[in-house]
């Protein structure tokens, strides 16, 4: 597996097709920050595999909330996650549910170091 290049939490993934402008409402004034859990998870997908992160996204609750009155109907919630390794070409392997991160992965016990995170004072990940 290979480091990713870039890292981000996905709130709603591109293969469910909701309307970009409610998305970007439900979005409006909320302050969203990235919290480490320290929980990590190997997954596998196929021939697709990651080590992931477990994280807490604050405005996370919120937004799907707002998401769910703007669309009208319960809007699927993705488990909050930062993937950290990939198999070569940096790509996720796209975990849509809690139930398919159950179902693809395992705990993975790791003693780091140090967090792999840049942290503000309130704990925020800031980047690797």
């Amino acid at each position: 597996m290979v480091r990713k290049n870039e890292l981000h939490a996905t709130l709603v993934g591109s293969r469910v097709g909701y309307d970009g402008a409610a998305m970007a409402a439900a979005a409006e004034g909320l302050e969203f920050a990235v919290r480490p859990s320290g929980v990590y998870r190997l997954a596998a997908f196929g021939d697709e595999q990651a080590l992931i992160e477990l994280v807490r996204i604050d405005g996370q609750s919120e937004y799907y909330e707002r998401l769910d009155r703007l669309l009208g109907k319960d809007v699927a919630r993705m488990p909050a996650h930062v993937t950290l390794f990939t198999n070569p070409g940096g790509r996720g392997i796209g975990l849509y549910s809690e139930a398919q991160l159950e179902s693809c992965s395992f705990p993975a016990e790791l003693t780091l170091p140090q967090s792999p995170w840049r942290l503000d004072e309130d704990g925020v990940i800031l980047g690797a």
